[in-house]
C-alpha cells in the first residue's frame, strides 16, 4: 500500500453501530488523567502498512511534554505482526528504546 494510501476503517460505537470513518490518519485521544495518545494510520514516515501508537511518557516542571513512546505495528506474512517499541524525546532524538 503506498504511503499516501489510507486504509478502510469501520469504527463500531457503545450501541454496537457499525460506522465508516473515511479519509482518517489520526486518532488524538485525551483523558481527564494521563497523558494524550495519538494514533496514526499509516503514518508518512514509515514505508507500507502500518499503524503507531504515540503517548506521552514523560513531562517537566512546567507539564510539558517531554518524551513520547512509540509502539508500532506492521502487517507481515502468513498472518504475522511485527510489532517495535520505541522512546523519542520531543526535540526528535531517539533514546533507543
Amino acid at each position: 500500500m503506498p504511503n499516501n494510501q489510507r486504509p478502510r476503517i469501520t469504527a463500531v460505537t457503545a450501541d454496537g453501530e457499525t460506522i465508516e470513518l473515511n479519509n482518517i490518519s489520526e486518532l488524538h485521544l485525551e483523558w481527564d488523567e494521563g497523558l494524550p495518545a495519538t494514533l496514526l494510520l499509516s503514518p508518512d514516515h514509515l514505508q507500507g502498512p502500518s499503524l503507531t501508537l504515540e503517548v506521552g511518557s514523560a513531562e517537566d516542571e512546567a507539564d510539558s511534554l517531554t518524551e513520547y513512546g512509540i509502539i508500532t505495528l506492521r502487517p507481515g506474512a502468513s498472518n504475522i505482526v511485527d510489532i517495535s517499541i520505541e522512546t523519542e524525546s520531543v526535540d526528535g532524538s531517539n533514546d533507543g528504546h
